[in-house]
């Protein structure tokens, strides 16, 4: 019984180490493919924020640019909502250069599809 348990014990050995190294090398493979699949998803997120960016700026920069306008005309409505013959439609001069800073403005934001507010 010395002689085959031996043999046993040497062939289970064995069999255990064999097991044990190609469990640890497709460990070690899909590690290194993990690695790489998230390499290739940084690259890709750091193209696309670099693509991105730009058009933020400017988007940034047209939302600034409206909120000072926004600000603008807001404060004349409220002067002419007030007003008790509000419901009489004659502009005055500022009012109609009012709207056609409001129109060159519109049209002056870059970066957008839509189209640009025609002026009269």
């Amino acid at each position: 019984m010395g002689p085959e348990m031996s043999r046993l014990t040497a062939i289970i050995s064995a069999v255990v180490i064999l097991l044990l190294s190609c469990f640890f090398s497709w460990r070690s493979g899909w590690n290194s493919h993990a690695d790489h699949i998230n390499a290739l998803a940084a690259k890709k997120k750091e193209k696309a924020e670099k693509t991105i960016q730009p058009v933020e700026q400017k988007a940034a920069a047209a939302t600034e640019e409206g909120k000072v306008i926004y600000r603008t005309i807001t404060r004349d409505v409220v002067k002419y909502v007030q007003s008790p013959n509000r419901t009489v439609c004659r502009f005055d001069d500022d009012a109609v250069q009012l709207r056609q800073r409001a129109i060159d403005a519109a049209n002056a934001i870059p970066g957008f599809d839509e189209p640009s507010v025609q002026s009269k």
